[in-house]
């Protein structure tokens, strides 16, 4: 089953298996950014002799569009290894880098700018460098909510190990375009679609355990809102038992006081939920049901 990427959004996760997988997803939305009169920086990695000509953004699996941005300077690329020494290995040194591209552009003329980078393959090994990545993320987050911006964040699992994929999704669960499923947060609700299989259960996991934690912290920090996850599932075409198993342990690991409320679950999931001995921290809710 095939998810719509739906219009473009400020800060949006693209999963893919593959590095040719990710060059195909990310090839369109440089040409729809590119399309729409952005101003556009891409950060990948070059091979050993640092020629971009050899990177598949200028060579002959380019679109023209990108090719003839690349030229005019509509798109700008940098290698990995020279940001590196740009941001001194730091959030705050790539906000800071990201910060001056941003107004770079705006002061050039362009009426908005998008930025995107391949994966960065760190391997979140402690809690530390959690912290470090979700910041970094979050920086994003705020560009994009007082700026003209969109940002394209590119996570290949081939090429990343199971702890930064996991974290990824968890970090990044309000705008998520996986193989075969998606989500994004609107009006209240974590809205998911596509297929939920065990081919993607690790992944959906991490998601929804960000989406856990982020109601919870929201709730927290005095906003009136309930910590109850409002998952829709009204696009949901299948869920097997290694996805509904994952919800049953969300809900019961959830501190007190929060529930996991899916609306519109698909008819197999409440079969799978009832077999699982489905707790009271899961509602399920149909129609109109607040």
């Amino acid at each position: 089953m095939t998810v719509d990427a739906g219009p473009a959004r400020a800060h949006l996760l693209q999963v893919a298996e593959s590095d040719h997988g990710q060059r195909v997803g990310t090839a369109a939305w440089l040409d729809r950014e590119l399309a729409f009169g952005a101003k556009v920086y891409y950060k990948g990695w070059l091979g050993e002799d640092r020629r971009l000509e050899k990177h598949w953004i200028a060579g002959p699996q380019a679109t023209v569009r990108t090719r003839r941005a690349l030229a005019t300077g509509q798109l700008e690329f940098m290698d990995f290894p020279r940001l590196v020494d740009l941001v001194d290995g730091t959030a705050e040194g790539l906000h800071r880098v990201q910060a001056e591209e941003l107004h770079r552009a705006l002061d050039e003329g362009w009426t908005s700018v998008a930025m995107t980078q391949e994966s960065s393959r760190r391997p979140l090994a402690d809690d530390d460098e959690v912290a470090v990545f979700a910041q970094q993320e979050g920086g994003y987050d705020d560009l994009t909510a007082r700026f003209p911006l969109h940002v394209l964040c590119q996570l290949t699992t081939a090429v990343e190990n199971e702890v930064h994929v996991v974290h990824s999704l968890g970090i990044h669960h309000r705008d998520v375009l996986d193989v075969g499923w998606g989500a994004h947060q609107s009006c209240g609700r974590w809205r998911v679609s596509g297929d939920l299989d065990a081919h993607v259960a690790q992944r959906f996991g991490g998601a929804l355990t960000g989406a856990m934690r982020r109601a919870r912290t929201t709730a927290e920090a005095g906003t009136g809102q309930s910590p109850d996850l409002h998952v829709d599932l009204g696009a949901v075409g299948f869920v097997d038992v290694a996805c509904a198993q994952l919800m049953v342990l969300a809900a019961r690991s959830a501190p007190a006081g929060q529930r996991l409320v899916l609306h519109e679950p698909p008819r197999l999931l409440r079969r799978l939920l009832d077999a699982l001995e489905r707790p009271d921290t899961i509602v399920l809710r149909e129609g109109g049901d607040a």
